[in-house]
């Protein structure tokens, strides 16, 4: 009888052991997922600061070193911003040209209904000086900035290669401004400004002080400055779907826009690559009269999608001179989209296109030239942690720097 009430006892005691330890496991692993959400939570949290992880000190410790030796004021009322603002006023967006802007635009309109003047007549707010930091403190701002040197050759690629309208006012000022011994279609066209005279423009322009074009400007232009205005978030071209993801997924979950799909980005980039194909045919009339070659015009259109690694560089321009005197823009998309499709298969190839095409368009710049323009982008580099001597550019050692034997551009 004693040996049963001792087992009894022991039976008990081991119960309440055994029942103890299960809940200490249940409130362990609750615990874990508490401190696992709320580690979630806090990430979210801290992926603020200028675009940065804010335990990331090292990008955060560039970031303001940068704004010291640069020698920028914090006074947000000293200057004019270029913004872009939601009409509930709470969002905020920088634009900088040639780091997604066209994208970005077209994101806003899409998500809060309004158009670009509308966008800019939001934003009067705040360039007034008395409202600029109340504004803002509002409201989630951002701007998009990308690498340097990608950006400048984006703009000669885009601009200046690429038949546009911006051949006869921009064209034709930097050429004037760079070249000597201009023929007479130069000087009333501008269509064949080389990526040399864009960045001889660009450093002497920059050196001298004057004012640049807005497309090859510093990115941290007193209208866009970080260390002047305090963004909240500063996304990178390289990074876009997951930076938009988090700044519009935030946006909707303070109910401050509609629903925001995830794969945005994605859409809005098939979007904009044949947006360039209105400007082709826009400029065409403009050039009659020229004895510029409409055979190299259209070429020019069609190397410009191999240079951006959209179609492979193995696929031949489609068309006999003869073609092109009657050529519809319905005919030349369908071409160009299903070149397109072909290539797709051949992201390796294409990604390496676009490597070799901006090192081959930077090989004609003398060594001079390329020492004094990483002077002119050092602060963008200083500011969002890009290199500023990038190796596939300056050391010719570099196994990129190994020029391809195709010739990207064609028709120049």
């Amino acid at each position: 009888m004693r040996r049963k009430k001792i087992f009894l006892l022991f039976m008990i005691i081991f119960g309440l052991q055994l029942l103890s330890g299960i809940c200490y496991v249940t409130e362990v692993h609750d615990s874990n997922q508490t401190n696992e959400s709320s580690r979630k939570l806090q990430e979210e949290k801290c992926v603020l600061s200028n675009g940065i992880l804010m335990n990331d000190t090292n990008r955060l410790d560039t970031l303001n070193k940068a704004c010291r030796t640069l020698g920028f004021s914090e006074d947000v009322n000293s200057t004019d911003i270029r913004a872009h603002m939601s009409p509930n006023l709470k969002l905020l967006y920088c634009r900088v040209n040639k780091c997604a802007s066209t994208m970005t635009l077209e994101l806003l309109k899409q998500l809060y209904s309004c158009d670009t003047e509308c966008l800019i007549k939001h934003a009067e707010r705040v360039r007034l000086k008395a409202n600029a930091r109340q504004v803002m403190d509002d409201a989630f701002s951002f701007m998009v900035v990308r690498e340097p040197y990608g950006r400048l050759f984006s703009t000669y690629c885009n601009i200046f290669y690429f038949p546009k309208e911006d051949w006869l006012y921009r064209g034709t000022k930097l050429i004037k401004l760079t070249r000597l011994n201009i023929s007479n279609d130069s000087l009333v066209y501008g269509h064949d400004l080389t990526f040399s005279e864009l960045v001889k423009y660009t450093v002497d322009t920059f050196e001298i002080g004057n004012r640049m074009d807005e497309h090859v400007r510093p990115m941290h232009h007193k209208s866009c400055n970080p260390c002047v205005f305090k963004f909240d978030f500063i996304a990178h071209l390289e990074t876009l779907q997951n930076d938009f993801d988090f700044i519009f997924s935030k946006q909707h979950e303070e109910q401050y826009v509609g629903m925001y799909q995830k794969n945005t980005v994605i859409s809005l980039k098939d979007w904009t690559t044949l947006g360039p194909i209105k400007h082709l045919f826009r400029t065409i009339p403009l050039l009659k009269g020229s004895t510029i070659s409409l055979y190299n015009v259209y070429l020019r259109a069609w190397c410009y999608y191999q240079i951006t690694g959209h179609v492979l560089n193995a696929i031949n321009f489609p068309y006999y001179e003869s073609d092109l005197i009657e050529i519809r823009k319905e005919d030349f998309i369908r071409e160009l989209t299903k070149a397109m499709k072909i290539s797709l298969i051949h992201k390796d190839r294409l990604k390496l296109q676009r490597a070799e095409a901006m090192i081959q368009a930077y090989s004609t710049i003398s060594d001079e030239y390329m020492e004094r323009l990483s002077n002119v982008v050092l602060g963008d580099c200083l500011l969002f942690g890009y290199e500023n001597k990038p190796a596939h550019l300056f050391d010719t050692t570099n196994c990129l720097q190994k020029k391809s034997d195709f010739n990207y551009f064609k028709g120049l």
